[in-house]
């Protein structure tokens, strides 16, 4: 087996299905914690991808002809060495997914795959992986904002929280704020490998920025700076999830 030095997660996504193999390819290529991705549309072409090369997790679709996802699945599992990949499971079936799990996989998701839900899936997997250098972010992510006669480009790293106005975010930095034509959902898909996560309809937030978490009766605020914005109740345990992968600790909230 070849062991590659690229940083970030070497993925291999199965499915039999080109298309829907090809428009996994492209999402995994487009997260940030990938570093390389292989493909195969079929059992046996998926292990002969992992005998030659590194792979830290395998994207398996459940449902192939001959031998199928669940199959492969169980073979990993027998296979007691440091080499087996992980397992995270992509179908549109959702009655297996309590079987998938007993087989331990890392996540279970259903088709059509959001972006942001398949950063969360692979979020997973990085404090399992020894990935060489964890992926950094890219510095060349930014946005573009029109700004009188004059276009700016904005890293979308410094931007520390956005505010729904119609078809259109205010994205705000240190030190100023900006229209720009992208919907929160857009953002929340689009961003997610930069840690934006989604805490109210209206707004969502670049959880770097966030600076304190505030719990009061059944209500939760959180605070980027001095700016004091609520976690709207559906969303709370989305919220403390992706709060606690990056351990952050909420306090009480005392008004005397």
């Amino acid at each position: 087996m070849s062991q590659s030095q690229d940083p970030g997660l070497h993925v291999l996504a199965v499915d039999d299905e080109v298309p829907a193999v090809e428009q996994m390819q492209w999402l995994l290529e487009a997260d940030p914690l990938v570093g390389v991705v292989h493909t195969a549309t079929s059992v046996a072409g998926a292990k002969h991808v992992m005998s030659r090369h590194r792979v830290d997790v395998v994207m398996l679709d459940i449902h192939m002809p001959g031998h199928t996802g669940m199959d492969l699945a169980h073979e990993l599992r027998r296979q007691d060495n440091g080499d087996v990949p992980h397992v995270i499971f992509v179908t549109a079936d959702a009655r297996p997914a309590v079987h998938a799990f007993e087989l331990d996989a890392l996540d279970y998701l259903l088709k059509p795959v959001r972006p942001a839900r398949l950063h969360e899936a692979l979020r997973k997997t990085l404090s399992r992986v020894d990935t060489g250098a964890i992926t950094q972010l890219p510095e060349q992510g930014r946005v573009t904002v029109q700004q009188g006669a004059q276009q700016l480009f904005v890293p979308i790293r410094t931007i520390r929280w956005a505010q729904a106005q119609g078809d259109y975010a205010r994205i705000y930095t240190e030190d100023d704020s900006y229209l720009l034509r992208i919907s929160l959902t857009g953002i929340e898909e689009d961003w997610a490998g930069y840690d934006f996560v989604r805490i109210h309809r209206s707004h969502i937030v670049n959880l770097n920025y966030a600076n304190k978490i505030v719990q009061q009766d059944s209500k939760m605020f959180m605070f980027v700076g001095d700016t004091e914005l609520p976690v709207s109740r559906r969303l709370m345990p989305q919220v403390r999830q992706r709060l606690k992968q990056l351990n952050f600790r909420s306090v009480p909230r005392s008004d005397g």
